[in-house]
């Protein structure tokens, strides 16, 4: 079964990292969130992102900048701990 957990419109107004626990099958909509980076903590999560040719599919430890401000689906595939936060702009 899949669970919609809803629709985060980040923009602006991400200021600190956001850390979410998700159960398998359930799954976010993310919006205007070019610039943000999503990290698996723990568990495996399945990221589609309109620009990307590929899917993405994280494990723990690793992460993904987003760059569309389309719609993008970030769903658990086992119980996952993700964080979400801006990117670190180089320098």
């Amino acid at each position: 079964m899949r669970i919609d957990l809803g629709t985060l419109k980040l923009g602006a107004h991400l200021r600190g990292p956001m850390v979410l626990s998700l159960e398998p099958g359930e799954f976010l909509r993310l919006e205007e969130q070019a610039g943000v980076r999503v990290s698996c903590e723990s568990g495996r999560l399945w990221i589609t992102e309109p620009s990307r040719a590929e899917d993405l599919w994280l494990t723990p430890g690793e992460h993904a900048r987003l760059e569309s401000s389309e719609l993008t689906l970030v769903e658990a595939v086992h119980a996952t701990t993700l964080r979400i936060e801006r990117a670190v702009t180089p320098a």
